[in-house]
């Protein structure tokens, strides 16, 4: 199996065969509130699941975290299988498309990390900044 793309954005949503993204190609969050702050984040993925992969259940996760991992994760699990349809030979490859919408909260400012995982395995991982653009306060 295979990750042929995973994108942060705005907002993400599977159509049909079809994946809608707003605001694709986030790389940075700005917080002018300090810290904590939460904030939307749409995650986009496309796996290609190859031919002995398919008719069978697979095990998913997106985990957002910090780079280092020294902090809590927002995770979304869930299990999907995707059918080959009967007249296509054993080695043609399918797309799936999957899509969530979080509401992770950051606690401090820094590097971060999105990881999609299948059965435990990493296929892909997008990094973004978390920023405080928030004024220094008067000592």
């Amino acid at each position: 199996m295979k990750c042929e793309f995973l994108t942060l954005a705005d907002a993400a949503q599977v159509q049909g065969d079809r994946i809608l993204i707003l605001g694709r190609g986030l790389h940075c969050l700005t917080t002018g509130e300090g810290f904590p702050f939460k904030h939307h984040l749409g995650v986009a993925a496309s796996l290609l699941v190859g031919g002995l992969e398919t008719n069978q259940r697979h095990r998913y996760a997106i985990r957002v975290s910090p780079e280092d991992s020294a902090g809590e994760s927002v995770n979304i699990e869930g299990e999907f299988e995707k059918a080959r349809p009967e007249d296509t030979p054993l080695d043609d490859d399918q797309h799936l498309l999957l899509a969530a919408n979080l509401d992770p909260s950051f606690d401090t400012a820094g590097p971060y990390v999105v990881q999609m995982l299948v059965d435990g395995e990493e296929l892909a991982r997008a990094n973004f900044t978390v920023m405080d653009a928030a004024p220094a306060s008067a000592s």
